[in-house]
């Protein structure tokens, strides 16, 4: 609600900018109330007669001011990062198998030796790691949320990125809590 706020203050603040910038050109000469509005114009008219365009100059600072409050507080433009920069053990992440093309899969230049196991965690160890996972898919479920509210209908390509999202959160969640049944019974 605050975003929108701001927004509407730079929208107004712009506009009264102009309209201040119009009435200035106008006591110089229509060609100059014209030229205001080609590309460029209000540039030229600043540089050209700067003490007539210096009464939008505070609006025209307000405007950058209100944007940039607008920016600060829009709840959906960070969210979107995640979609830029996923974290590494997002659910986003491909299982495809990469390689060259002449390699095939599952098999290594290194398959000479054999590697030991990997150690058995301990129990404390396998619950501190379920405890981390939980929290970790309950600020997945605030993301999915979010984006949920913000999805719209029509956004086919968004509704079907947020459906793959949706099954792999729901996919890890059913392993999340599996396990910390199993360590529930491991007493």
């Amino acid at each position: 609600m605050v975003s929108l706020v701001f927004l509407g203050l730079a929208i107004l603040c712009a506009l009264t900018s102009r309209i201040l910038l119009v009435t200035a050109a106008i006591k110089i000469s229509t060609g100059w109330a014209f030229g205001v509005f080609l590309p460029f114009g209000p540039l030229f008219f600043r540089l050209n007669y700067p003490d007539e365009a210096r009464n939008s100059y505070i609006f025209r600072v307000a405007t950058l001011a209100c944007f940039f409050g607008f920016i600060i507080y829009e709840p959906r433009v960070t969210s979107h990062f995640s979609k830029i920069h996923p974290r590494s053990g997002s659910p986003r992440l491909s299982k495809q198998t990469v390689g060259y093309a002449t390699e095939k899969p599952g098999t290594s230049s290194k398959a000479t030796g054999t590697v030991p196991p990997a150690p058995t965690p301990t129990l404390a160890e396998r619950r501190t790691a379920n405890a981390t996972e939980l929290d970790r898919l309950r600020g997945v479920q605030a993301e999915l949320k979010l984006r949920k509210r913000d999805l719209l209908h029509s956004d086919t390509e968004g509704n079907r990125v947020y459906a793959v999202d949706l099954a792999s959160y729901n996919e890890a969640l059913a392993k999340a809590t599996t396990e910390k049944n199993a360590l529930a019974a491991a007493k």
